[in-house]
């Protein structure tokens, strides 16, 4: 089968756990004998360069890279602040600052695919510019049109849409897309179900929960748990408000510091200004660690030494739908897991897996949950994941799921 995908973020100009989940299935797609092609961006703005990545990039995989046209691009050599750009734009840019790539990806687009011929294309989204292309050649070559959605898209999550004009464009055309599409891809349940509810000619089988995936490499070299050092919590990913709102844990492990002066909270990824800001304020400096973007192949330089890992979600509109990518990656890290999240699916989830769950308001009980790590910490005993819950989470079993999915087009 040849399968085209269309990913706007590709290794290695992006370094999210989206692209992760992207390149991975692309090996493994690759492995098992399909021929894929990619036509994602460059020259596009992105927060961190992670070579690292390439190395899941087969020297076969044809990729096409139509240059961006972003907001970024008309302010160059001016003094503007980051993410200024965006909102400058965000008025009159739909579906998302990154449309204006279709400019350059159309005609470019229309020839690569005369050349490859696929048999079905995957259009990855966000940024959901992805969707209009891949909705565009699937009409103008009559090619079958998968949708991946890692996040909701006419739920608005993130306020993208503030005139109603680009609400509108945005329930169009999501209804257009999908009653076109051969099938849907989700990263959640949730999302799969509100989906299914709003729109009423999509079929159950026609849309699949795929989630993210564990790197096997990154989880063979994670070490034994090293008892001796002093007890460190671990928290992977950004930090930006929203559905990532540290305020409950930051102020339960304040107290917790009080307790046990030689804990230590290391934060390893992107932080917001105000965020960074807020967790300064209330934690000792000796006792919380900024690491910065970790690159991918080194990640698990960070979890060695750590004892704990701390996941978030914080209530904002839509957490229900939504799941962090580095969930499915903490499950093979071979520590305990410290879920700070509302009650909801992604709760439920993890507790059928043994992961200790708090509400992310919840400040006592976060202060509790982490009295009692630190009690299995001093014992050295702590109850750590079956290793065959998580095994079906590797990326190449993901693959093959994906790879059933894609096949009912043919």
């Amino acid at each position: 089968m040849k399968i085209l995908f269309i990913s706007y973020f590709f290794p290695p100009y992006a370094h999210a756990t989206a692209v992760e989940r992207t390149v991975l299935i692309v090996k493994y797609l690759s492995e098992l004998g399909h021929e894929i092609g990619v036509i994602t961006a460059r020259n596009y703005t992105f927060f961190q360069r992670d070579a690292s990545y390439l190395k899941y990039v087969s020297k076969t995989l044809r990729i096409a890279r139509p240059s961006a046209i972003e907001p970024s691009t008309f302010l160059q050599g001016q003094s503007v602040p980051s993410g200024t750009s965006k909102k400058l734009f965000r008025n009159f840019l739909w579906p998302d600052s990154r449309v204006l790539w279709l400019i350059n990806a159309l005609p470019a687009s229309h020839t690569f695919v005369k050349d490859f011929r696929p048999d079905v294309i995957v259009s990855i989204a966000p940024p959901y510019t992805d969707l209009i292309l891949g909705y565009l050649i699937s009409r103008r070559f009559r090619i079958p049109h998968f949708v991946d959605l890692l996040d909701p898209w006419s739920d608005d999550l993130y306020n993208m849409y503030p005139n109603w004009w680009q609400k509108e464009l945005t329930y169009f055309f999501e209804k257009k897309i999908l009653e076109e599409t051969r099938g849907v891809i989700v990263a959640t349940y949730p999302m799969k179900w509100r989906l299914l509810e709003r729109y009423k000619f999509l079929k159950p089988e026609r849309v699949e929960n795929i989630t993210f995936g564990i790197i096997k490499e990154n989880r063979e070299k994670v070490a034994e748990i090293d008892y001796s050092s002093p007890f460190t919590v671990l928290y992977l990913g950004t930090l930006q408000g929203g559905h990532k709102n540290p305020a409950g844990f930051i102020k339960a492990f304040a107290k917790f510091t009080k307790v046990h002066s030689d804990v230590r909270l290391a934060i390893a990824g992107n932080v917001d200004t105000e965020v960074k800001d807020f967790i300064k304020r209330n934690l000792p400096e000796e006792n919380v660690e900024f690491l910065g973007y970790i690159e991918n192949e080194k990640v698990h330089t960070v979890v060695n030494r750590a004892h704990v890992l701390w996941l978030l979600i914080s209530r904002a509109p839509g957490f229900e739908l939504v799941m962090p990518a580095k969930t499915i990656s903490y499950l093979g890290f071979s520590r305990p897991i410290l879920a700070t999240v509302p009650e909801g699916w992604t709760a439920e989830f993890l507790r059928k897996l043994g992961v200790r769950v708090v509400d992310n308001d919840d400040v006592e009980g976060i202060l509790r949950a982490l009295e009692d790590l630190y009690e299995d910490y001093k014992n050295r005993n702590f109850r750590l994941l079956k290793k065959e819950l998580v095994q079906d989470f590797d990326y190449s079993k993901i693959a093959l799921k994906y790879e059933s999915f894609l096949k009912t087009a043919l």
